[in-house]
């Protein structure tokens, strides 16, 4: 066991830090007295030591189950014995014990917490005080601090870190509603539930520095004003300057914690002296944002504005403008055979647009193919729907010109003289070759479009002239 910078208790044998009370022995006394032997099962019928219904678990060795410590107490892993449940107990420190300033601002910070039922800031049931010590009860977170969890994971990816700040600002918007300022916000205030690597719930926690937006007489102020009352390295400019702080101061923590969600560190560093100026003067160092996504730089130069008048005026503000980064991201999810859904793959800004353009042309060519088609059905419908002589009178003027011509017929021979005789064929002659002619020109369709009559009597005449010819030559012979 780790034993650097504690020290062993010689009066219960109990490990306890250097500069701490013994605890064991502090909640022995504060419950009973007389009691010099402490049961760790809290099976028991009936437990020897606890706050009222309320007992402390303890680890195997003895010492008390510590779930984490700050400056108002310490908040243990305890049973309820009249519910059956496992609370968180914060009790008040050792040394504000009878310092009625301290009590006071305990039991302030209980009632606070007590007047927020939202599923994002653990809730407080009970306020308590045995002896001169005060305690009260609280829900059991199951999660770990994230401050743990970025020491263990480094930087967040950007989708996962807007995720745990939009449930933390759902948180604050619960807070603000009930007149509260935080004051403290800060990774190891906000306990985080996860799911193997996916982030279920974050929850605020300690709100130990609360204090109401609108003093009343059932919460007196008790802060000095010009003290200051934070963390250093989350605390805004107005923190620092002791002026009032509103829900706009949580927000301003809430950027820092966004930062160092996404760099793995914060962005000022340094002494309480250091850090106090640079929160309320120096700039904010924007260049170490060069990987981190536009939107998201924007929310952060809003929300580190060291005018609170510049930031995000309500956490639900913020929410609605986490919600319109993680919506696109979210809806382009990817739904496999078994239903799981897993994100779809993004594509960069300028191939996502190229891909947008060529999809909407393609559904207008498709569009005005499909109109088309039907406007070409619904003209042969209408023709077909004319009736025939209609159709024939307003075909008749798409045919062709039928070409007129004449028929030439052999020639007798009359005259008495022989040398006559090849006037007679010549004439005939020349009307064939014409008609050749005709009939290359018109590419050998002649006698198809003249038609079977006229083609049936040019057949005739010409045998008739082979005849001429033949008794022609049988009289030269003669």
């Amino acid at each position: 066991m780790e034993t650097i910078g504690k020290r062993v208790c010689p009066a219960c044998g109990a490990l306890v830090y250097e500069s701490d009370p013994c605890w064991v022995c502090l909640l022995r006394s504060a419950s009973h007295p007389d009691v010099s032997v402490f049961r760790s099962s809290t099976r028991c019928s009936q437990p020897e030591h606890g706050f009222e219904h309320y007992r402390v678990l303890l680890d195997p060795d003895g010492t008390p189950i510590e779930l984490g410590r700050g400056g108002m107490g310490v908040t243990y892993k305890a049973f309820d014995i009249n519910l059956r449940c496992v609370v968180a107990l914060k009790v008040i420190n050792v040394e504000m014990v009878g310092e009625p300033s301290a009590c006071r601002r305990f039991v302030r910070e209980a009632r606070a917490a007590a007047q927020v039922r939202d599923a994002n800031v653990a809730s407080v049931f009970h306020l308590g005080r045995q002896g001169q010590v005060y305690f009260y009860a609280m829900e059991l977170v199951d999660g770990e601090p994230l401050d743990r969890i970025i020491r263990r994971a480094g930087r967040f990816e950007p989708t996962a870190a807007l995720r745990v700040i939009r449930l933390v600002a759902a948180g604050l918007e619960a807070i603000a509603r009930q007149n509260l300022v935080h004051r403290d916000i800060k990774p190891s205030n906000i306990m985080v539930s996860l799911n193997g690597d996916k982030i279920v719930q974050a929850k605020i926690i300690d709100l130990g520095l609360a204090k109401s937006a609108v003093e009343d007489e059932a919460m007196p102020a008790i802060s000095n004003p010009g003290s200051f009352a934070g963390t250093p390295a989350y605390a805004s400019p107005e923190q620092f300057a002791g002026i009032g702080a509103d829900i706009r101061s949580d927000l301003y923590s809430l950027g820092v914690t966004l930062w160092e969600l996404l760099c793995g560190e914060l962005p000022f560093r340094g002494s309480a002296l250091e850090l106090s100026d640079q929160h309320q003067f120096a700039p904010v160092p924007m260049e170490r944002l060069n990987q981190i996504p536009r939107p998201i730089v924007n929310v952060l130069d809003r929300l580190l504005n060291k005018e609170a008048s510049r930031r995000f005026q309500r956490p639900a503000e913020l929410g609605e403008e986490l919600v319109k980064i993680l919506e696109p991201e979210e809806r382009r999810v990817a739904t496999d055979s078994l239903g799981a859904k897993t994100p779809a793959r993004r594509l960069p800004g300028s191939l996502e647009n190229k891909r947008r353009v060529v999809s909407d042309l393609k559904r207008s060519a498709l569009a005005w193919l499909l109109v088309s088609a039907i406007s070409v059905l619904d003209l042969v419908s209408v023709w077909h729907s004319l009736p025939a002589h209609v159709r024939s009178l307003l075909g008749s003027r798409d045919k062709a010109r039928v070409e007129q011509s004449i028929a030439v017929l052999p020639f007798e021979k009359i005259s008495p003289k022989r040398e006559n005789v090849y006037f007679t064929y010549g004439v005939q002659d020349e009307g064939d070759r014409e008609g050749a002619r005709n009939k290359i020109s018109r590419k050998a369709s002649r006698a198809t479009r003249i038609g079977n009559a006229n083609g049936r009597e040019y057949t005739r005449r010409k045998a008739h002239t082979k005849r001429v010819r033949q008794r022609g030559t049988a009289n030269g012979h003669e």
